[in-house]
């Protein structure tokens, strides 16, 4: 009797793994969070006749998760991009500045790691060359309509490093139909290195 009490309780216990029938302690997910980041920027024109040079961004990110694995990512992010031409008789560079607001996807197989694509909108808020003068108003302004608002893509993968603390990497293109006679063209990309701070913390369960 004892010994078929003993396998009669192995058995339950041998079910109990096998069909992990136990509560899921790391179940549970914030549905709302925040984060707050900056990024390096590596981008270009996507021409021939430009070099990338190095900028930055800084922004804020909304997430809504409907699971544990899937999330929707909003926010609005100051974008900066910088390239330099490389023609013979023009090597200067152009500083542009963009407020962007992405609606994407993230996938996230772990807690600790998500993949994320989706569209932006970037609208342009400044563009500068080192070389011209703006007559007008005595600057290195472009004139109004030489680089435009435009949507775009992203691809991007983040992980957590630390409690709060994420670092991510990300590319990025945008681009609208231009001049075909101009040096100016609306066609960028740039790969994107970023730190991100969230604001309630990812790990902790919510009450």
């Amino acid at each position: 009797m004892l010994l078929f009490s003993s396998a009669f309780a192995q058995g339950d216990a041998n079910l109990l793994l096998q069909y992990n029938k136990g509560p899921d302690l790391d179940a549970f997910y914030r549905k709302w969070n925040f984060d707050l980041h900056t990024h390096m920027v590596y981008g270009n024109m996507r021409e021939r006749h430009t070099v990338r040079k190095i900028n930055f961004s800084a922004g804020t990110n909304i997430q809504y998760k409907f699971s544990k694995t899937f999330a929707l990512n909003s926010g609005v992010d100051f974008f900066n991009l910088s390239y330099q031409y490389n023609l013979t008789n023009n090597q200067s560079y152009d500083g542009l500045s963009y407020l962007s607001f992405p609606l994407t996807l993230r996938v996230f197989p772990s807690r600790k790691l998500h993949f994320e694509t989706g569209m932006l909108y970037n609208h342009l808020l400044t563009s500068e060359n080192t070389a011209i003068v703006n007559l007008k108003n005595q600057s290195h302004e472009y004139p109004s309509g030489v680089f435009k608002n435009a949507f775009g893509w992203l691809f991007a993968t983040q992980y957590n490093v630390w409690k709060r603390f994420d670092v991510s990497i990300q590319y990025r293109f945008f681009k609208k139909a231009s001049d075909p006679l101009s040096d100016q063209k609306n066609n960028f990309d740039a790969l994107l290195l970023g730190i991100h701070f969230f604001v309630l913390n990812p790990k902790k369960k919510p009450y």
